[in-house]
């Protein structure tokens, strides 16, 4: 019981292997437990963990250490208990640290960003916004851009980490007593399940990468082909040597690999801007990935953004989103829960070929809204 916590402690700095485990002892006896994670992230591909937040419902709070206590796995049954909830504010980031720092996949996760969309709120609005808004309370935010790997810390650095989980457990209540109905709050317990999904917490698949490169909208299918072995690669190298994507080669210059189609090391290192250090090693990779590209059939290159979607796919597009946005009202809940314009041309283009069957919007809760605006 919430009880038995450790009631009256006030932001305990947890240093060891022992403490952390009878801690998560204890909150394996919890209703829910909030949660959050303060991280550097600007020198390696994955997120350097600098302090866990954890409190319970009596205000108990503790705040643990990563970098005194290297093992983590401690809390790996706290994090997987599907009778805790996990309370978290913009939940996935926070939970894919955790899972890579525990080793153990997040379950029972309650999102307040989510929550708020669907307590008539955004869903996209931050966690001092809802805090102000919905519980009175002013969170003081001097220590954003603190460096959460300096020690020791500072107790500036510790009251502002503490109050990013105090007062989460009370933000959860109210913004399920918020909705607008029952139906609604379990809409909203069906979108949070979503969220034990384990693929929240893979990596991205290396070949999709391109789709997120700036500059790739400019490309053709064929450069596009080669665009997506190069991303692969990259991907694959940044996770392998734990450096920013950026680190291993900027986006603008796998654009220009793609258009140029360099075949040997010559016309590779007459690129501009191409590092002139690079290994002979990397530079066999990548002249490598660029001949996988070339030689993939012009029917299985990918198609560029937008190519296939004809005007009445959108046209069809705007009229669902108004009729969504109306049917939104009617239940108080943000339309921006429902799905974005790209996302709902996806499907409609999906929909022509009859290829829709596992898709969220004719699967769950969703479908409420799509079935009628769909017809």
């Amino acid at each position: 019981m919430d009880e038995q916590i450790n009631r009256g402690a006030q932001a305990e700095l947890i240093t060891t292997a022992a403490r952390l485990e009878e801690v998560s002892a204890l909150l394996l006896t919890a209703e829910a437990v909030a949660v959050d994670t303060e991280f550097f992230w600007e020198r390696t591909f994955y997120p350097i963990l600098g302090l866990i937040q954890l409190a319970v419902r009596d205000g108990s709070c503790w705040l643990v250490d990563p970098l005194s206590i290297k093992d983590l796995s401690a809390l790996g049954p706290v994090m997987a208990s599907p009778s805790v909830t996990k309370v978290l504010h913009d939940a996935p980031q926070d939970l894919g640290i955790l899972a890579r720092a525990t080793g153990a996949i997040p379950r029972s996760i309650f999102d307040t960003r989510i929550a708020s969309g669907f307590a008539g709120r955004g869903a996209t609005t931050s966690l001092q916004a809802l805090l102000r808004d919905v519980c009175g309370i002013d969170l003081a935010k001097e220590e954003t851009r603190s460096n959460w790997l300096q020690r020791p810390l500072r107790p500036n650095q510790l009251r502002y980490a503490a109050d990013d989980v105090l007062h989460l457990l009370d933000l959860r209540d109210r913004l399920r007593a918020a909705c607008a109905s029952d139906m609604v709050r379990e809409w909203l317990t069906e979108e949070m399940k979503r969220l034990d999904d384990p693929a929240f917490f893979q990596d991205r698949d290396p070949r999709l990468m391109y789709l997120r490169i700036k500059g790739s909208l400019r490309l053709n299918s064929g450069e596009l082909a080669v665009l997506r072995e190069l991303a692969a690669w990259r991907e694959e190298e940044a996770r392998k040597r734990d450096w920013p994507r950026g680190h291993v080669l900027p986006d603008s210059l796998l654009v220009t690999l793609a258009k140029r189609n360099p075949c040997s090391l010559e016309t590779l290192t007459a690129i501009p801007d191409m590092p002139r250090t690079m290994p002979s090693d990397v530079m066999d990779d990548l002249l490598a990935a660029i001949s996988r590209g070339l030689a993939i059939p012009e029917a299985e290159c990918p198609r560029p953004a937008g190519e296939g979607t004809k005007p009445s796919v959108k046209n069809r597009a705007t009229r669902i989103l108004a009729q969504l946005s109306t049917a939104c009202t009617a239940y108080n809940i943000d339309p921006a829960l429902i799905t974005a314009r790209t996302e709902l041309e996806t499907f409609l283009n999906l929909q022509d070929q009859g290829d829709t069957a596992e898709h969220p919007f004719v699967t769950g809760w969703r479908q409420t809204f799509f079935t009628e605006a769909l017809g």
